[in-house]
């Protein structure tokens, strides 16, 4: 068995072992499968719609960052390759899978890799700067006017909100820098100087140039980047009314939207600096149940609203894979083809 496959393996058992973990910890264990099996079917559906305009509206944008690089494709194409990454996600370690995968489909498709790798880099810093603001206001103002239910927090309850406004705003402040480092002329300098300074820099440097003029290219279209944090507040919205529904379908109001607002950004971030997984599987649950206990609204609701989230992710992006398997046969009838008509006679 090779290294990479062992890996994938430990990394499954470590999903399966989170799991287990987590049912064993609840006091019945069979309420829990009785809540999913009883949930709302209805409000499950639009949730499922929720996080299918998410994944669309994801392709869009980037689509934006891509026409301002001078990259113009269509709409079925961004979309087909945004539902492949979406696939990736919830089937690899973490999210970054995603970006890969569709960074590498515009670079076969365009011949333009650093273009595709900017785009991407600057999509996904964007959208988690947006997730991260949208977790420092929402928990701020639960911090400020309260619960709205009116009960108060318990005394855990209350350092995590504190911990969430602090370190949600502090992320916010280092993704920007992380923005701002990207598009800035003398930063740009200084890196160079720096990779200048360091072993095997007559391949870095090349490598380096190529993304800082890429990066470039948004400079020139500050409406490209606003387009891109718009439709970054929208997705976080979209997905978390997504979590909102299922909570609803499971146990009508049991937690507020602006309570989700602070769960969900900290769930997608948990998922992504701790890529231990396939898909975040056991570290999303674990994160729900966690942030559903902390507000109050109980670690048994937060562990069926993940265990239904990450379903409906399945579901959703099961067309990405089909997408994926189609676009690997044309490529490869593609190649034989070509092999074919350049064989000599």
């Amino acid at each position: 068995m090779s290294k990479s496959r062992l890996i994938d393996l430990l990394k499954l058992f470590v999903a399966i072992g989170l799991l287990v973990w987590l049912v064993l910890r609840l006091p019945d264990p069979t309420a829990l499968w009785w809540q999913i099996v009883h949930a709302n079917k209805w409000l499950l559906l639009f949730g499922a719609f929720c996080y299918a305009s998410a994944v669309a509206i994801s392709g869009l944008k980037w689509g934006v960052l891509l026409r301002a690089a001078g990259i113009d494709l269509p709409r079925s194409r961004l979309l087909s390759y945004q539902w492949i990454a979406e696939f990736f996600n919830n089937f690899l370690p973490a999210q970054v899978g995603g970006d890969v995968m569709r960074g590498y489909a515009v670079a076969v498709d365009t011949r333009r890799k650093a273009d595709a790798a900017a785009s991407v880099l600057i999509d996904r810093f964007i959208g988690l700067m947006i997730f991260m603001l949208f977790a420092a206001v929402a928990s701020s103002a639960v911090l400020l006017w309260g619960k709205p239910d009116g009960q108060p927090f318990s005394t855990e309850g209350a350092i995590f909100m504190r911990f969430a406004a602090i370190g949600s705003s502090l992320a916010t402040f280092a993704l920007f820098i992380v923005v701002m480092t990207l598009l800035s002329r003398r930063l740009k300098r200084w890196m160079e100087q720096l990779l200048g300074l360091l072993p095997f820099s007559a391949k870095t440097l090349p490598l380096w140039n190529k993304l800082a003029a890429a990066f470039g290219v948004y400079r020139e279209h500050p409406g490209a980047l606003l387009l891109t944090a718009l439709g970054s507040t929208a997705i976080v919205i979209i997905t978390s009314l997504n979590i909102w529904l299922i909570a609803r379908a499971i146990q009508p109001d049991s937690i507020s939207m602006i309570e989700v607002l602070v769960i969900n950004p900290l769930v997608v971030f948990a998922t992504i600096i701790v890529p231990l997984s396939p898909g975040g599987l056991g570290v999303r649950q674990v994160s729900f149940a966690g942030l559903f206990l902390f507000m109050g609204a109980g670690y048994e609701l937060g562990t069926a609203v993940g265990l239904l989230q990450q379903f409906i992710g399945y579901i959703v992006s099961a067309p990405g894979g089909v997408l994926w398997a189609r676009s690997n046969r044309s490529h490869t009838k593609n190649t034989a083809a070509a092999e074919i008509s350049v064989k000599p006679h």
